[in-house]
């Protein structure tokens, strides 16, 4: 066991005697929650969001629901979010999107407040209800402004579903209290429109757009960008650097090191179980750092520190399972870096550590579960959120598991390879 211990102690310390190493490990993944946490505004009070967004607007609606939506799109509540720009000809507003002028243009067409309610409504004629086509607007994203493009289409969304509440109300009125003869279908046309515009009036009351950075009732910003940010980092960078504590041990076997080393009392099991060991050690001080850094520089909030504590230990393992096994498998020190550099990245855009996890497809999150990124990511945003140990028992015991997985299947290459 002492052999062991020294030779892990004897890598710890090599790594952070390298100073591209300690850019690496240390440096970048900080340098990079300050870059995000400027980006999104996470040093500005939790109030900084998306503001003045230029955009068009072309109506080709003669009825009343095109000129609601330019009414909508142009009230006060939504003068500092959005600056409006009304036009009459489509290339126009495409031109703006096209010249960075504007965020979107919305366009409306001609046959909007017919498909929404048929004129021969009043007059009780429900067939143009039943057989209308989908309400649809069109939306002409820039985009080089996602962010600024993505707000106008919430806007835009939330207006239809303001619209297909109107026209679903009166189709259920009209359609069910007429079809079943229980009233005279003219009045009864009429009381289901006039039913439809009441339910329309009170979903469009409610807010049309959460912006990102607005406060709520207590207080709280929506999204704490440093505290997604800083967690993220260091697991994509922890990631790299697994990676590269079992790169060691192929570059010591080309360097000679390893076999003058298997020359002395020192066994293989014991060799190897060092190198692991180091790594994990390395790792896991990468990550003590990182976590004491953020928190009393940047105020980030990771979690409770007993429940942190057991899901680094966890995370770590993972992570340093999966650098011994690019090494176990790889005939070369080249072969892998470049299969531990892109199986790094492929890992962190899986999971999430470039965007927002919660953003993710659902196909992606179920698929990015075979990472020690996604289940590291899944546990810190519990923590942040006042979770317990029981909260992310799961992601712990997950994390112990692949690690035990891929710590097996690298003692079986490493044997082969010694065979050899």
């Amino acid at each position: 066991m002492r052999k062991i211990l020294n030779i892990a102690w004897k890598d710890l310390i090599s790594a952070f005697r390298e100073p591209g190493v300690v850019i690496m490990m240390l440096v970048t993944p900080f340098a990079l929650t300050l870059v995000m946490g400027f980006a999104f505004g996470a040093f500005g009070g939790g109030n900084a969001g998306p503001a003045g967004i230029p955009m068009t607007i072309v109506n080709h609606d003669a009825g009343e629901f095109g000129q609601r939506l330019v009414r909508m799109l142009e009230a006060d509540g939504l003068a500092d979010l959005l600056v409006v720009t009304v036009l009459s000809d489509d290339a126009a507003a495409r031109a703006a999107v096209d010249a960075d002028q504007s965020a979107a243009a919305v366009i409306v067409p001609a046959d909007f407040s017919e498909a929404v309610v048929p004129a021969g409504l009043s007059q009780g004629d429900t067939s143009g209800l039943q057989g209308a086509q989908p309400v649809t607007i069109e939306l002409y994203a820039n985009p080089t402004r996602p962010v600024s493009a993505g707000v106008v289409r919430t806007v835009a969304e939330r207006f239809i579903d303001v619209a297909s509440a109107q026209r679903s109300a009166g189709l259920v009125v009209v359609g069910q209290i007429v079809g079943n003869r229980l009233a005279d279908p003219q009045a009864m046309a009429q009381q289901g429109a006039a039913i439809g515009h009441r339910v329309g009036d009170q979903v469009a009351s409610t807010s049309l757009v959460r912006v990102v950075g607005e406060s709520d009732a207590a207080g709280q910003s929506n999204f704490d960008w440093l505290g997604y940010m800083a967690p993220s980092m260091a697991i994509l960078f922890l990631m790299f650097t697994v990676s590269a504590g079992g790169r060691t041990i192929l570059l010591e076997r080309d360097l000679g090191t390893l076999p003058r080393m298997l020359t002395t009392p020192t066994g293989a099991a014991q060799v190897l179980g060092g190198k692991v060991l180091g790594t994990y050690l390395t790792g896991l001080a990468q990550m003590i750092i990182l976590f004491v850094a953020s928190t009393l520089l940047l105020g980030v909030h990771w979690g409770a520190p007993a429940p942190v504590a057991a899901l680094l230990l966890s995370l770590v393992a993972a992570g340093t399972g999966w650098g011994m096994l690019i090494a176990a498998y790889s005939k070369t020190t080249g072969q892998a870096n470049a299969v531990g550099t892109a199986l790094s990245l492929t890992f962190g855009a899986l999971a999430g550590n470039f965007v927002v996890r919660d953003l993710l497809p659902d196909v992606l999150k179920k698929a990015s579960l075979i990472t020690p990124n996604a289940w590291g990511l899944d546990g810190f945003k519990a923590l942040a959120a006042g979770g317990t140990l029981a909260d992310v028992a799961l992601p712990i015991a997950a994390l112990w598991g692949m690690a035990a997985i891929t710590f097996a299947l690298a003692v079986v290459a490493f044997r082969r390879q010694a065979a050899q």
